[in-house]
This record gives structure tokens, sequence and C-alpha cells, in this order.
């Protein structure tokens, strides 16, 4: 590239000589020279640089995971469409499976929602229906809660506990009076008398317990039937209130949730399966194909190479800071491939790095050139001199 600069400016020097002794041979001595404005030109051109052909766009196609291949479906130089299915991996049973399963768990979720918003009228009405009839029982109870003598209760608990205590003193005595002939023969007519007396005791304090018992009962059954109405009729309202608008609103969440859990594993499962096919990301061309058939292949492993052949581009790296600042986009270059030096191609600056590259201690940019121009002959590759015009000054 340095030799090609070389005769670049070799060049210029010679022509400058040229003009000048020209000039110096026919000129009036008393004429004021006029500069004249400098034009693009690209035989003189001052900015060369080195590059390569490449595609608009280029893929390198792995599969994300591995496994045996069971077709490939192109062969390189095959034009692609998008979309097009190039290369299957075999063993897909699981994975099909995994999608029916989904599928079906998908379809279930959505049925239920749908039957919630189908349903949500009679659902209402039902719950209007509930709701007054949790709110007679709830009267019911509360009427039942306000005819409870509280008094008597009271009255009632005490003399309970009263009988209690005197059928638990009688207990203690009879057990104390058994004892005196326990150790005795069973047919021994005291102890079956004190036995009989203590028998008795403990049914009377047994009674005694039974009844403060039943007392307390009946006081805890008509305070839990008062709790619970209540309990039932503020449910009731929450449900119609909750229904008022539609499906109820707690029931349509879980069915929605329930909904999107089951489309988010279809996804998974169809893209673990779709995974399993190798697809072209553009229109374009196969340039390489690295796989046969009943090969196994790892993933992240190259397989195939795509490239977008509709436009031609020249990148090149070959630019120094001193250079890159008299390139612009949009600048026209002609192109010369090295493989086929009688040809010249137009073409324009498409882009150019912000970001440098240090290449053989010089800070470089990359450049990326559209052509205008192209050429049957041209490949993927070939290295081209790129001639920028010397620019205005």
């Amino acid at each position: 590239m340095k030799s090609k600069r070389m005769l670049v400016l070799f060049a210029l020097v010679l022509t400058t000589v040229i003009a000048l002794s020209a000039c110096g041979n026919n000129a009036d001595p008393t004429a004021v020279v006029q500069p004249v404005p400098a034009a693009a030109d690209f035989s003189n051109g001052s900015i060369v640089a080195e590059g390569r052909i490449v595609p608009r766009d280029s893929a390198n196609l792995f599969f994300m995971s591995g496994g045996m291949v069971d077709e490939v479906l192109v062969i390189e130089g095959d034009s692609v469409m998008k979309g097009d299915v190039l290369v299957r991996l075999g063993e897909r049973d699981s994975f099909e499976a995994n999608v029916a399963a989904a599928q079906a768990e998908a379809t279930s979720a959505q049925q239920v929602l749908d039957d919630l918003n189908r349903t949500a009228s009679l659902a209402y009405n039902q719950a209007v229906q509930n709701e007054i009839a949790t709110e007679k029982a709830y009267y019911a109870a509360l009427i039942a809660w306000d005819d409870f003598d509280q008094d008597q209760y009271d009255n009632d608990l005490d003399q309970a506990k009263a009988d209690i205590a005197d059928a638990k003193t009688e207990l203690e005595d009879a057990q104390k009076e058994y004892n005196k002939y326990a150790s005795l023969d069973k047919d021994n007519a005291d102890r079956k008398r004190t036995k009989t007396d203590l028998d008795n005791a403990q049914a009377k304090y047994d009674d005694a317990l039974s009844a403060e018992s039943d007392i307390e009962n009946e006081y805890r059954q008509l305070k839990s039937d008062l709790d619970l109405a209540q309990a039932n009729l503020d449910e009731a309202k929450r449900t119609r209130q909750n229904r008022e608008d539609g499906a109820d609103k707690d029931q349509l969440a879980l069915a929605g949730t329930r909904l999107d859990s089951a489309n988010a594993r279809v996804r998974s499962a169809q893209a673990a399966l779709d995974n399993l096919n190798l697809i072209a990301p553009y229109d374009g061309i196969v340039a390489k194909v690295d796989v046969s058939s009943g090969e196994e292949v790892n993933s992240g492993q190259v397989v195939m190479v795509v490239a977008d052949t509709s436009e031609w581009y020249i990148e090149t790296t070959d630019l120094t800071e001193n250079e890159i600042v008299d390139i612009q986009e949009n600048m026209e270059v002609i192109v010369v491939p090295d493989a086929l030096p009688q040809l010249e191609l137009r073409g324009t600056v498409a882009s150019i790095a912000d970001y440098f590259v240090e290449k053989a201690g010089d800070i470089t940019y990359r450049v990326r050139v559209k052509l205008v121009d192209t050429d049957p002959r041209l490949k993927w590759g070939m290295t081209t001199e790129t001639r920028f015009s010397e620019p205005s000054k």
C-alpha cells in the first residue's frame, strides 16, 4: 500500500513539474496568474486505501442447542428467502409433545376466561340472590342474639359452677370413704356400698360439668351463629360488588394470570422446537455450508454462512487519522479491484467508524463504501484499491 501511495505522490509531483515548465515557456511576464479552485479529481486523488469487497450483510448461523442433523435443505450458492428453513435437527418428538401440552393448557385457560365473561350476568344475579339469603340468615342470628338473656345466663352459669363445686366435694369425700375399704374383698358389704357411693358421686360430678358446658355452648353457639352470618353477608356483598361490572374481578385476574402463564409456556416450548430449525435471517445466498446430514453439532457451532449480496460494499481499515479528516460520508470514490485492474467502479462513502483501530503503530478508522457500479465478476473478499477524490481546499 505504501508503494501505491508513493506512485500517486510521484505522479502528482511529475504533473506539477510539467505544468510549471509549460507555463514557464509560454508565460507572459506581465500577466497575473489567477489560482484555479481545486475540484474533485480521481486521477489525482491524494488518498488511496486498500480494502476488501463485502456483501451488504452476512451472518454466521448456528443452533442454540446441540443435536443430530436430520436434513440439510440447501447447498452453497442457493438463493434463500427470509424465514426459509436451511437445516433441521432431528429428535423432535419430545419438543413437539411439550408444545402440544402447553397449547392444551393455554386452550383450557382461555376457556375458563371465556366462561367467566360469558356467564358474567348469570353469576351476578346468583350473587344478588346469595346476598339476599345471607342477609336473612344474618338478621335471624341477630334476633336470636338479641333475645339471649345475659342475666339469666350469668345466673345459670354461676349455679352450674356451684353445683360442680358441691359435686366435686362429694366426690372427694366418697373417694376417701371408699379408700378405707378398697383393699377388702370385692364381696365385702362396706366395700360394695362405698364403691356405689363413689360411682354415684362421680356421675353427679360429670353431670354438673356437662350442665356447665351446655350453658356455655349455648352462648358460644349464638355468638358463633351471629359472627358467621355477618362474615357470610360481608362476603356475599363483596362478591356481588365484584360482579356488578362483569365477571368477578378476582376470578378474572386469576384466570388472566393462568392464561398468561400458559401462553408463556407455549412460546417457550415453541421456541425450543423452532430452535431445531436453522432459519435464513434475510434474503440472500448461501455462501458456505459446513454441516451434513447425520452429523452431531454443538450449541454455538457455526454450520452455515448466509450473505445478502444485493449490494456490494468495500471495507477498509487503511485510513489513518491524518487521512480520515478529509473523508466525508457520501463522498464519491473510485474502486479498482486488484484482480481486475482495468475495471473502475464508482462508489460513495456509506459510513465512517467513530472508534479507532491500531494497525502497525498507526491509528486507523474503518470506512465502509457502497458500490454504485457492480460487475458479475466481483467476489466476496477480493482486495481493492479505493481512490478518494482530492478534497476541495
